[in-house]
């Protein structure tokens, strides 16, 4: 009798074992599965310095990059073989950085400096690409200019310029091609009514009038 109660046991212990090692044996497999289906549909992305690679051999120019740029982006829908130098920086923006093209190497740079690099200047219709950082200086007739800041400072990122030269009534505003665009079209809707006329900014004389002497 004992012997057949000690049989018994052992078989119910063994069948416990089984199913115990049966559902890691499951959840191993889940996990594995969860884990490759992440692998195939997420992806760790192309370094940028592969991108820019990429633009500096297909357009022949040489890059300098900033080593404070770094990170991988991930391009859908296209091959980074394609991708050309407007792209580049569209690309390049959403990552916080930019590219300035100087006389030997195009500077790939974070976006927090770029109002101390050497930016071209819109002075009439010159068209870049639109992620190309620019400076330009929009007229401002009907209103005065500094009242126009704090309207439009908001729409601008913190890496923009936006300041208004009072003597002569004007915005100077670094940013983006397309963002320099906007703006001109805003200050055109809001500079409405009379001719404002600017107060004078004429130094005054190093040397005060002569004071007559009395007899």
């Amino acid at each position: 009798m004992r012997q057949g109660c000690a049989i018994l046991l052992m078989l119910c212990f063994v069948g416990t074992c089984d199913v115990a090692s049966a559902q890691e044996r499951n959840a191993g497999s889940s996990a594995a599965a969860d884990n490759s289906a992440d692998s195939k549909g997420r992806s760790d992305g192309v370094p940028i310095e592969r991108v820019i690679a990429a633009v500096a051999k297909k357009t022949g120019k040489r890059y300098l990059i900033d080593s404070r740029v770094h990170g991988s982006v991930e391009i859908v829908g296209q091959d980074i073989s394609t991708i050309t130098y407007p792209e580049l920086l569209s690309i390049l923006l959403l990552n916080g950085a930019t590219a300035v093209e100087g006389s030997n190497y195009v500077s790939v740079v974070p976006e927090s400096i770029i109002r101390q690099m050497p930016l071209p200047q819109v002075t009439g219709k010159e068209s870049y690409p639109e992620a190309q950082w620019v400076t330009t200086v929009i007229a401002v007739k009907n209103v005065p200019a500094t009242t126009l800041v704090p309207i439009l400072r908001p729409l601008l990122p913190t890496s923009a310029h936006l300041a208004a030269a009072v003597c002569t009534n004007s915005l100077l505003v670094t940013d983006t091609f397309v963002k320099v665009k906007l703006l001109e079209k805003l200050v055109s809707s809001l500079d409405v009514g009379s001719p404002y006329v600017p107060h004078s900014c004429e130094p005054e004389s190093a040397h005060p009038p002569a004071i007559a002497a009395h007899p």
